[in-house]
Parts: C-alpha cells; structure tokens; sequence
C-alpha cells in the first residue's frame, strides 16, 4: 500500500492578475476533488498577500497525484499560466511523519 502523499504548491499572481489568477485556480477544485485518489484539495489566499495563493492536498499516493499533472483542467490551466504567474509554481512533496491524535 502506498503512502499518502501531500503536496503544498506557491503560486504568485502578476501584478494586476490578482483576480484572474483567483478565478482560474477557483476552477480547478471542483474536477480534481472528482479524480481518483484526491483526498483533500484546499485553496488558500495569504492573508496579508492578495497575489500569494497556496493549495494544500493530500493524494492516496504519488501516482495518481502525478495522473492529475496529465488532466486536460490543470494541463489547460498551465498552458495560460504564463500570462497569470509572477515565476515559477514552488511544489513541495510531503509524507506525514506522525499520525492525526
């Protein structure tokens, strides 16, 4: 059985993309909480940065974790993520050491 993997990915907007950015990755929750092996798919906003935007999931494992990467709605987002993105997506790939209490 594979462990859970979680993933924490940063997403800066360009200057003035604030609300494009918001609405495209809005859009992206509701097809991956569909595919398999999603377990939690949490969109945040830092509080005090209106451009600085976080997801936070955990997948049943790192393969369908990667099938997601290969799903036409992230692949589409991607593709237009130039023109929305200040850099680079920053993905960290997690195991929980300890279980929930």
């Amino acid at each position: 059985m594979s462990q859970h993997l979680t993933v924490i990915a940063q997403l800066r907007a360009k200057p003035g993309q604030e609300t494009a950015l918001r609405e495209a990755l809005t859009a992206l929750v509701p097809p991956t909480l569909a595919e398999p092996g999603c377990i939690t798919y949490d969109l945040h906003r830092a509080v005090d940065d209106h451009g600085s935007f976080h997801f936070y999931e955990v997948w049943s494992s790192p393969e369908e974790h990667a099938a997601n990467l290969k799903t036409p709605h992230l692949r589409s987002f991607l593709a237009r993520s130039a023109d929305l993105l200040a850099g680079d997506i920053q993905v960290t790939l997690l195991h929980r050491l300890a279980p929930r209490s």
